[in-house]
């Protein structure tokens, strides 16, 4: 490889100046104390320093950008890898900037993240990626923001010079939302140093603008969600610790000389804004929100039934968070819950997060990512407010012990109803090998497929993904090309951005829900959809956030399998209102407005799309079904 490795977070507390790497007594004690929390022997496939065989390995595809790949048949996910890198006949060519140059600066292995989202209200899915820059002790240049156009066939062009969204601050992540109500999404941008909001004119350009929530902390994810109940968005930033480039003395393990442990670093604490008629004012103290720790992702949603929208934080050496909302107060509730620390009673390295119905019990776990030793983890809820650690149940523990874990992605891989998973994994270290036995810094990214049985219960077969490993930070998804199955972006920090192509979806087996709800809340986040097909209900929401420094497409892929319905959809508005809809028919992509019931559709064909103001004559066929309103 001609790239040079981006380290990340470095190891933890028991060797000095190093993370992640705990005693040896430490780690065993936490391995048995997992290992005792089981209900079965676990039997996770392949085992964490499992790498891609060579004849796994993906070509890339000789066709141009602009020129979109052929349909072909379903790849069978038990079989054959369900992904196709297709990073080069995209047109998509980012390679991160993180300014290493030797010096071990400990922000060069913290970005990039990225967003999908339709930036210009066509109906498909653009690409930002944020970039990092120099650093002290490196040549001066500019390192800037990206924008990709999607051409509307999956392959995208370079608008990065005209779309007025080129930041160059040393950048971490994005998150999207609506936040004035025009139904466009605007973009946030968080750096180290101040943020940057970019409110989006609705043709695809966006303008630079003081939003009050320029936050000067580096911050690294953040969040659109309601958090007062008043109808627009408000906005939740993930900060991560005090920091000076110029003044960070280096570390060393012995004679070798690495990036430092975040706990040489004091915490600090995150900020809520609220939207105050698209301006924001920070209200973290009155609101609650008041713990200092090392903030890396954060996602929004309704994670204890009563319609309000909470809060998890995972944090970096600091306990995680578990924010409830009552009203607009959020009360911190992790440790007393069971998810504010690893089963050994410490903290942990957490990373990125997700919040999704993953056992098919109708309500949402929470999975996040952790650092090397530290299993990614799965808690899911047992009523009363407790969760249940299900980590090495269902499968996620030992693939996973031995990566480092950053951005998430939580969808239904090919249809038939259940929450599968991608994660990116990347090292902090480019000499790991040196000194972590079986370790380096390039790993391989990982698959899950869920292969259910769901009501409560959930079993994950791990697959690495082929080709050459990096080191993966921020993940996104959607979909890019039309065919209505999601896939998945990973920026490496360092190294280049790859698109995969997501090749186990059948139209016939997904149902795409684009939920349009009242203005000011215009993307309807905080919507929750049940979904009743085949004798099972599964729950799906419009979260804010997720992932690790990276925003994904606010659409519901929902698998409805060989069926090819869903029975019963049942949408919660986040007013509290419900609608209902039956037997509507899979294979397509529709729009459900509130109040107003179904509008304009499209057949999920690669290289079609549905702009939000497709009015509904023009639609390719009809809904097929008609909503019937409720009260709260």
């Amino acid at each position: 490889m001609n790239k040079p490795p981006c380290l990340s977070l470095s190891p933890a507390a028991g060797t000095p100046g190093s993370r992640g790497i705990f005693p040896l007594a430490l780690t065993l004690l936490g391995a048995l104390v997992a290992l005792g929390c089981t209900d079965s022997p676990p039997a996770d496939g392949a085992s964490p320093a499992t790498t891609a065989p060579s004849s796994q390995a993906s070509s890339q595809p000789s066709s141009q950008p602009g020129t979109a790949s052929a349909p072909e048949a379903p790849l069978d996910p038990r079989q054959s890898f369900p992904f196709v890198d297709v990073t080069v006949s995209s047109g998509v060519d980012f390679t991160h900037d993180n300014g290493a140059a030797g010096r071990h600066h400990y922000l060069e292995t913290m970005g990039p993240g990225a967003a999908l989202f339709d930036a210009d209200g066509d109906g498909d899915l653009d690409l930002y990626v944020v970039d990092g820059g120099p650093l002290p002790g490196t040549p001066p240049r500019r390192a800037v923001n990206r924008l990709y156009r999607n051409r509307g066939d999956g392959t995208f062009e370079d608008v990065t010079a005209t779309a007025g969204a080129d930041d160059d601050g040393y950048g971490m992540g994005v998150t999207v939302g609506d936040i004035d109500g025009d139904e466009d999404l605007d973009l946030y941008v968080l750096n180290y140093g101040p943020n940057v909001f970019y409110r989006n004119r609705g043709d695809g350009t966006f303008e630079r603008f003081d939003s009050g929530a320029e936050d000067p902390t580096w911050s690294v994810s953040g969040a659109f969600f309601d958090a007062d109940g008043d109808g627009d968005l408000d906005l939740y930033v993930a900060n991560y610790l005090i920091y000076d480039a110029e003044k960070e003395k280096p570390c060393k393990a012995g004679t070798l000389e690495i990036y430092c442990s975040p706990e040489q670093f004091p915490p600090t604490a995150d900020r809520l804004y609220r939207n105050d008629g698209g301006r924001f004012t920070d209200i973290s103290a009155q609101a609650g929100v008041i713990r200092d720790g090392r903030g890396m992702g954060v996602t929004a949603g309704d994670l204890d039934g009563d319609g309000d929208q909470d809060l998890y934080v995972t944090n970096d050496r600091s306990h995680n968070l578990l924010y409830r909302n009552d009203g607009g107060r959020l009360s911190e509730v992790a440790a007393e819950s069971g998810v504010g620390y690893g089963p050994t009673g410490l903290t942990e390295g957490g990373m990125g997060v997700a919040a999704a119905d993953f056992t098919a019990a109708g309500q949402p776990a929470i999975f996040l990512t952790n650092f090397q030793k530290e299993p990614n983890r799965l808690y899911a809820p047992v009523g009363d407010g407790f969760y249940d650690d299900l980590t090495f149940r269902v499968g996620v523990g030992f693939p996973s012990s031995e990566m480092i874990g950053w951005g998430i992605g939580a969808f239904d891989l090919e249809g038939d109803g259940d929450v599968d998973l991608v994660v990116a994994n990347g090292h902090v270290f480019e000499n790991a090998e040196d000194f972590i036995p079986g370790s380096a810094w390039a790993l391989p990214d990982h698959f899950y497929l869920n292969e259910g049985p769901g009501g409560g219960s959930a079993r994950f077969a791990m697959q690495p993904f082929p080709g050459d490993p990096y080191s993966s930070r921020g993940l996104t998804w959607g979909d890019v090309d039309g065919d209505g199955d999601p896939d998945v972006v990973i920026a490496a920090c360092g190294g280049p951005l790859k698109v995969w192509r997501n090749a186990a979806g059948a139209p016939d087996r997904f149902l795409v829900v684009r939920l349009r709800g009242a203005a000011p809340n215009t993307h309807a986040v905080g919507a929750q959809v049940r979904v009743e097909t085949r004798g099972r209900t599964v729950y799906h929401e419009v979260t804010g956030g997720g992932s690790y420094a990276s925003a994904h497409d606010d659409r519901l892929y929902l698998g409805v399998g060989d069926g090819g319905k869903a029975e019963r959809l049942t949408v919660r508005w986040p007013d509290g209102t419900e609608e209902t809809l039956t037997d509507v028919a899979g294979g397509r992509e529709i729009i459900w407005r509130q109040g107003q019931g179904l509008g304009a559709e499209r057949p999920l064909t690669p290289g079609t799309a549905l702009a939000d103001n497709t009015p509904t004559d023009d639609a390719t066929g009809s809904a097929g079904a008609a909503a019937s309103g409720g009260t709260p």
